[in-house]
């Protein structure tokens, strides 16, 4: 490396393995749970490819690929290309990655940084492989495709009520429907995926407004 121009430094960190430490040389770096990607984070929060980091005109950022679980920057999660300062955390699944500017840094050893979780959830699901864990375990056998569309459907829109109308435009793409085949597909999701489905915890109704998704009940999060 040339001393004069050094280049970033990427510290790697998975659950349970030890951390790894790269330099950064190339203008695009791909980061995912395929096995071409040039990070490989095998987890069920990752997508296939789900975020770049990018070296553009002098800046390096982070770019999320429309990943079904989100890219988070210091525990905030990115919609957009996010531009990256030193010691900056990037947590995708359950792997952290630091990034380390060698203009800001001073000389001997790098500083230990903590390994964080994100937000324990107890839904993941993973799109491109269509499967479904709730606390941990795979649904087997997996969802059928419209329950399958209508739990993905709550589950991105991050905690928020989703209506009838939406269900029925985004699963079966009606303008007008019966509603009694939506509260059925919704019965059927809650026995798959609730403890006692007579009383849901996780896929709940806001009388007058639709369904929500709530990822983890026990921790008070929503999204």
């Amino acid at each position: 490396m040339n001393k004069s121009n050094p280049v970033p430094l990427l510290r790697i960190r998975h659950p349970n393995t030890p951390e790894i430490q790269i330099e950064w040389h190339r203008d695009v770096i791909s980061i995912g749970r395929d096995q071409l990607n040039d990070i490989v984070i095998p987890h069920p929060l990752v997508s296939r490819r789900h975020a770049t980091l990018e070296h553009n005109e002098g800046a390096y950022l982070i770019r999320d690929l429309k990943s079904t679980n989100g890219t988070f920057v210091n525990d905030a999660a990115i919609t957009d290309p996010h531009v990256l300062n030193n010691q900056d955390v990037v947590v995708i699944g359950e792997s952290e990655i630091v990034f380390i500017d060698p203009e800001a840094t001073v000389k001997g050893d790098l500083p230990l940084f903590t390994f964080r979780r994100v937000p324990d959830s107890d839904i993941l699901i993973d799109d491109g492989a269509k499967t479904v864990h709730i606390r941990g375990t795979l649904l087997d056998p997996p969802l059928t495709v419209k329950e399958f569309q209508l739990l993905l459907l709550l589950f991105t829109r991050q905690g928020n009520v989703v209506s009838k109308e939406e269900i029925a435009k985004s699963i079966w793409d009606y303008e007008v429907f019966d509603f009694n085949s939506i509260d059925a597909l919704v019965y059927r999701v809650r026995q798959r995926i609730e403890i006692d489905p007579a009383m849901p915890r996780y896929l709940v109704t806001v009388r007058g407004f639709g369904y929500k998704l709530i990822i983890n009940p026990d921790s008070g999060q929503t999204s």
